[in-house]
């Protein structure tokens, strides 16, 4: 339930008919104006509608680059394949021709690492009409400042680092009005101004100045945006809908609302309730980590009356004083958050799983005369240096007891009970590795990147994997 709500709240909505590729210019300048060459390394495929190509080839589509703010920043241009391009793989290659580049008109890109949305799917690029490029807005409009100052004004004095140094921090530590500008260009979008209107153009060059005042030296603060928006009349605007849930009032004619409040929420609950019916009898217990407690508690040794019996109960004593100082010093468990220590405790959350830690492996087998049993689990710890049987006898009881206690069992067995799961099925089902030898199997981010490309066809805007919370496609979410 609450992966879904933060799923919710990420939007991230894939197209299948959609990609994102590095922008570079036509070499040969053989494509006409408002043509673009976009050729794949490997089948790009869309798993929804069965589309699957290597190219794209005389048909309509629609580029774009974020943040896209103003009408003209999508545009809907020719796709045509040209062998002469083809070693050109995973690109769009923009026409060379023309008295403006199609990447000056997508929010004034360029071609030093851009990178295009691209977009196929046919209900969307058919009704699409382009927008004529506006005239640009002057800076003074926004009373905008830029800091000329260059190396050379400063670079024969004798104090030269200190001085290049402070003027670089001194700048960068300004304010960056970039979020809040964005944030009040879409409150006032959503509200009922136009993208097209005067006022919201004009916004959306200030952010265009924004995205690049790094770079260009630009100087805008707090003050600076008041005054502009006095001398224009504009007011300030509450947050859309779906920026502000719990004060919402949706408007069904926006698009966003209507995913989030109305779409969103409907598949959610249907998720659910196939998830529910599904795995309505699964509950939450490993079977894997209970499994030697288990049969230790059924075995003969563990009847009432039997020495192994009190050998168990006296485990589960130890355990629970453990678990008792565990509850005892953390704060309420919450699925959400990390467990954390109680205010006014005198100890760090580090200090306190360490103790717990210590108490747990501190452990021994009640001492009975005669009872070889437990004789032999405490001669085994002694001669051995890795894991014992009691030790992960000790990490199954405990995980079967408190397994419900969100990641209690964890932080005190953690070790233990990845053993359990590792050898579950017996030998040959795992591998072990010394740890320098483990750090040369970390996952290769880039290679996982690859390896979804090639089984989706889908190039992530900026390169990264998607985070826990990342894109989740609905319509997959199919029990049988």
């Amino acid at each position: 339930m609450d992966y879904c709500t933060r799923l919710e709240n990420k939007m991230n909505i894939e197209l299948g008919k959609s990609t994102y590729a590095f922008m570079i210019a036509d070499p040969l300048a053989i494509l006409e104006e408002n043509e673009v060459h976009v050729g794949f390394s490997s089948m790009f495929r869309d798993t929804k509608s069965e589309w699957s190509e290597v190219m794209l080839h005389n048909i309509d589509i629609l580029v774009s680059r974020s943040p896209a703010l103003l009408p003209s920043d999508i545009q809907k241009v020719r796709a045509v394949f040209k062998p002469e391009l083809g070693i050109y793989r995973d690109l769009i290659v923009f026409s060379s021709k023309g008295a403006c580049s199609l990447a000056e008109k997508l929010s004034g890109g360029d071609f030093d690492g851009d990178k295009a949305w691209i977009c196929w799917e046919p209900s969307i690029v058919g009704p699409f009409q382009n927008a004529s490029v506006p005239e640009p807005v002057k800076l003074k409009e926004f009373g905008i400042e830029k800091d000329n100052l260059q190396v050379r004004d400063i670079y024969s004095s004798d104090d030269f680092t200190n001085k290049f140094l402070l003027h670089g921090f001194d700048f960068n530590f300004r304010v960056n009005m970039l979020g809040s500008c964005t944030a009040y260009h879409e409150a006032m979008c959503y509200h009922g101004t136009s993208i097209g209107d005067e006022s919201a153009i004009a916004i959306a060059f200030l952010l265009g100045q924004l995205v690049d005042r790094p770079k260009n030296g630009i100087i805008f603060d707090e003050s600076q945006w008041v005054a502009y928006l006095k001398r224009k009349g504009l007011k300030p605007c509450k947050k859309p809908a779906y920026k502000d849930k719990a004060n919402a009032r949706p408007k069904k004619t926006n698009l966003i609302d209507n995913l989030v409040f109305e779409v969103a929420k409907t598949v959610r609950q249907d998720a659910l309730g196939k998830f529910a019916r599904h795995f309505g009898n699964v509950g939450t217990q490993d079977e894997d980590l209970v499994r030697l407690y288990i049969n230790e508690k059924q075995s003969e040794e563990a009847k009432p009356g039997q020495l192994l019996s009190s050998v168990l109960h006296d485990l589960k004593e130890q355990l629970h004083q453990i678990y008792e100082y565990w509850k005892n010093n953390v704060t309420p468990q919450d699925d959400n958050k990390e467990p954390s220590v109680r205010r006014g405790s005198n100890m760090s959350f580090r200090a306190l799983v360490e103790k717990c830690r210590a108490d747990f492996l501190a452990i021994e087998p009640l001492a009975i005369e005669n009872y070889l049993i437990t004789k032999r689990w405490k001669r085994e710890r002694d001669q051995k240096h890795g894991l014992t049987y009691w030790d992960l006898l000790k990490a199954s009881f405990l995980y079967h007891e408190w397994h419900n206690r969100g990641k209690y069992p964890w932080y005190v067995a953690g070790v233990e009970l990845g053993e359990l799961k590792a050898t579950a099925e017996g030998k040959g089902s795992y591998r072990i590795v010394k740890d320098y030898m483990f750090e040369a199997f970390k996952l290769d981010n880039k290679a996982v990147k690859r390896r979804r490309e090639l089984d989706y066809g889908r190039m992530d805007e900026n390169g990264d994997d998607d985070d826990e919370f990342g894109a989740f496609d609905w319509d997959d979410f199919e029990m049988q």
